[in-house]
């Protein structure tokens, strides 16, 4: 699986809380931290606290800006007892992560394995999938979001993990298709990304006080994915892109680029690189200012703060994935029309500006109460554009009725959001076609004979 940076039955992790924002419902950007009972913290071993306290912390402050002091503050340890249990704060990061793909893998492989019949097998893997991902919520979304903090020995051993876990789930599908029971004109390499792109993005937004539970997500996730969205879904009323296209897109190169933007969006592009591959916290602004060109000093012409930079990132690149959507949208009148129009739109539109959303996703929660608090308005008025487009269709009566449309509004943006993390530039299929693509996929759904 390529990627463009090195990124990458519901229980909370028992870890102290950390921090003191509001849990206001589901939150595209931060799982809350539960304080846990004194009693229930005793009962658990020092280095699972240590672990999932780190990944609290992590999440809160980022990795670079966590030191090894707070964590055994939180735990309740000294600093000196805590290199009893970890020799670094990278070598915690790594154990987090590889304690996450390995719990994933042992548990997906332990559902699969009492099935034999491909759907049943694929059924388990989901439901295996949602709960493992969400019991140990705060390790995961550390990792997805952390990774790139590893050192090159650790990082390559944890991807070495992630790849293991890729091909399980590309091999069950591909079973699949070999039994005939899953479609064969989509290849197993786009729906087992489709796949875990769904369920993954959960480990973003999912909450403990909303009505399903794991178990029962995988339950709404599951038709949706294998069936698709559509009331009667018909593998041809939605067009294939050519999937088998051998030809390299080239990349636009970098001059070309700045030569059609201002200083002000070649600085966000600039601070959008560097955070997506190093993360905010370990960005200086001088490096930054290295990477256009010009001093430090003249940087602050420009900017009052480094997280102004990442404010305008998350701002605009809300702003500009909406307007485009919008435009798509004022083009199209039939419901079914306007939901493809919408994907194409949105999957082109993120896929132009990747590492802008990628850091938006990966990095908006660092920012200040206030300045958070306006880019989640953004997102959450972008969010209801979508679900309005869904209920329009809903109402029209070509979505399948059994699942809410909240839940397929989750399930489409869990499919097209995540696209950003592994899509590769000059690769066989353009942003517009991988939309038709994320498009077929949920409307139509990835088993081979699709029924609602």
């Amino acid at each position: 699986m390529a990627t463009l940076r090195p990124c990458q039955e519901i229980l909370w992790p028992e870890v102290v809380k950390i921090g003191n924002r509001p849990n206001n419902g589901m939150d595209l950007n931060r799982p809350p931290s539960p304080t846990v009972e004194p009693h229930i913290q005793a009962e658990r071993s020092t280095p699972e606290r240590v672990l999932d306290t780190a990944a609290a912390l992590f999440w809160e402050k980022g990795f670079a800006a966590t030191t090894t002091r707070e964590i055994a503050a939180a735990v309740g340890i000294q600093q000196a007892s805590l290199y009893y249990h970890v020799a670094s704060k990278e070598s915690l990061l790594y154990q987090l992560c590889v304690s996450s793909m390995e719990q994933l893998l042992a548990d997906v492989q332990s559902a699969v394995d009492r099935h034999e019949e491909p759907l049943d097998r694929l059924r388990a893997l989901i439901r295996a999938h949602l709960t493992t991902l969400l019991k140990h919520q705060v390790r995961h979304v550390t990792m997805l979001t952390e990774l790139r903090a590893l050192s090159k020995r650790h990082h390559a051993e944890v991807l070495a993990r992630r790849k293991r876990y890729a091909n399980l789930v590309r091999a069950i599908i591909e079973e699949g298709q070999a039994a005939a029971k899953i479609r064969t004109d989509i290849p197993a390499k786009y729906l087992y990304l489709a796949l875990l792109n769904v369920l993954n993005r959960a480990v973003i937004w999912f909450r403990t006080d909303q009505p399903l539970s794991a178990d029962q997500l995988a339950g709404e996730f599951a038709p949706i994915y294998l069936n698709g969205a559509l009331a009667e879904p018909d593998h041809g009323s939605i067009a294939l892109p050519e999937l088998d296209n051998r030809k390299k897109r080239t990349k636009p190169s970098r001059a070309a680029k700045a030569v059609r933007r201002t200083t002000s969006q070649r600085l966000l592009d600039a601070a959008a690189s560097l955070f997506a591959s190093k993360g905010y916290g370990a960005t200086s602004t001088r490096e930054i200012a290295t990477a256009l060109g010009i001093q430090k000093a003249s940087l602050y012409y420009h900017i009052g703060s480094k997280e102004e930079l990442l404010y305008g990132i998350c701002k605009s690149s809300l702003e500009q994935i909406r307007s485009d959507v919008e435009t798509a949208l004022a083009a199209a009148a039939d419901p079914l029309d306007r939901i493809v129009a919408l994907i194409c739109a949105h999957v082109e539109s993120l896929l132009r500006d990747q590492e802008k959303h990628s850091v938006a996703v990966a990095e908006m929660h660092l920012l200040s109460p206030e300045r958070l608090a306006r880019v989640q308005a953004l997102r959450d008025d972008y969010e209801n554009l979508v679900r309005s487009v869904l209920d329009e269709a809903y109402s029209a009566g070509v979505l399948r009725r059994d699942i809410q449309v909240k839940y397929l509004c989750l399930s489409l943006l869990g499919l097209m959001n995540r696209l950003e993390v592994w899509y590769k530039r000059g690769g066989p299929l353009s942003p517009h076609e991988f939309g038709q693509l994320v498009g077929v996929i949920f409307l139509t759904g990835a088993a081979a004979r699709p029924h609602a």
